[in-house]
């Protein structure tokens, strides 16, 4: 067998922390999906987030089962998905638990949607559906609105369990 060649395996001998890692060498940006929580924005950082449809326009994202943000999405209908810039890293952090972060961010309203100022863009979305994924859930959204910034900003990005930054042109 040639060197990296792939070998075939049972399913059930894949290690998920291996199967993780390996899915962490895939660069993501980063988003914050919010909901209106009992005093304020409630949310969770996800890099689980992709284009879906373009008539109708749809997103989606994938919740960890027992998500406490993805059960108030099916209560409120109505939540945001927010496109971080590098300058956010701290509401990211914030909202994937660090709970000794300020998030440093300001909040805007629409249609009931809490969303990020600022963000590369924010997707004002109507829950749609949700499909079981294993020990995930997908959550589909109609995009309703579109808040983005005359110019857009670098990214924040993450690869290989580290927020990353795009190097700085010549």
């Amino acid at each position: 067998m040639q060197k990296g060649a792939i070998k075939g395996a049972d399913v059930s001998t894949i290690d998920p922390r291996s199967f993780r890692n390996v899915l962490g060498r895939f660069a993501t940006g980063v988003g914050v999906v919010l909901v209106e929580g009992e005093d304020g924005p409630q949310g969770m950082t996800v890099n689980s987030f992709t284009s879906l449809s373009l008539e109708p326009p749809l997103v989606l994202f994938c919740a960890r089962n027992g998500s406490v943000t993805a059960e108030r999405i099916r209560e409120k209908k109505v939540f945001s998905i927010n496109i971080l810039t590098e300058s956010q890293e701290a509401v990211s952090r914030y909202f994937a638990g660090a709970r000794d972060v300020e998030p440093g961010a300001e909040w805007r309203w629409h249609e009931g949607a809490p969303y990020v100022d600022g963000a590369n863009a924010s997707l004002i979305c109507r829950l749609a559906e949700t499909y079981p994924g294993g020990d995930h859930t997908i959550v589909i959204g109609e995009v309703i609105a579109i808040e983005t910034p005359s110019q857009p900003a670098e990214p924040l990005l993450y690869y290989c369990g580290r927020y990353r930054r795009l190097p700085a042109e010549a």
